[in-house]
């Protein structure tokens, strides 16, 4: 309706025009003032689009996805019971065997040494207290250990086996020691302690 009213007054319009314009201008072919209307009805239809305000397309709402909650796993005390252990037998000892707490059969007193005998004096050339050991090496009539103690400057004869010794001395006072030797008591002899040796009659050093 509008858009043939737009059309009506146009060719109004131009026929005014026309009978104002002076004669000799050429008179429009109706097909000329349809092209002219057509345009401007055209141009009316566009600036009337473009005034109308276009509706702004909103972001989309972001939905919070959700975060999922895991189960808290509560440990559960582990409770270990040892095993029963087994009672332990006693360790069986035959009876036939025999414990002894010393098995040297060097470890006897001299005394208990059978065979010849021989008088030996030991003498103390220091100033000190000696303590002297002697200790048998095995021979066919066995071994043993002995001891002899002297004051100072003393003398003492004994009766020892006749066998060769190893000779231990401990000498205290006036100057501390340990004199050591070996030798063989085959006859009656005298051996001399001194501060660091010993001296046999037979054995001048």
């Amino acid at each position: 309706m509008k858009r043939s009213m737009f059309v009506f007054l146009s060719l109004l319009v131009i026929g005014a025009l026309s009978a104002c314009a002076p004669k000799g201008t050429p008179t429009p072919s109706v097909a000329d003032l349809q092209s002219i209307a057509m345009a401007n009805a055209q141009t009316q239809i566009a600036l009337t689009a473009a005034s109308i305000p276009t509706a702004t397309q909103l972001p989309p709402t972001l939905v919070p996805t959700p975060i999922p909650v895991l189960p808290t796993e509560i440990p559960q005390e582990v409770i270990v019971v040892p095993p029963e252990l087994a009672p332990v037998a006693p360790l069986a000892i035959p009876e036939d065997v025999s414990v002894s707490s010393d098995e040297n059969p060097c470890n006897e007193p001299l005394s208990k040494m059978k065979g010849p005998h021989v008088e030996v004096t030991f003498s103390n050339k220091t100033k000190g207290n000696v303590s002297l050991y002697l200790y048998s090496y095995t021979n066919v009539f066995g071994c043993g250990v002995g001891d002899v103690t002297l004051a100072p400057s003393e003398s003492v004869t004994t009766s020892v086996p006749k066998a060769c010794y190893d000779f231990y001395g401990w000498i205290s006072g006036p100057k501390d020691s340990t004199p050591t030797s070996y030798g063989c008591l085959n006859f009656d002899q005298t051996v001399n302690v001194r501060q660091d040796d010993l001296v046999f009659t037979d054995q001048i050093q």
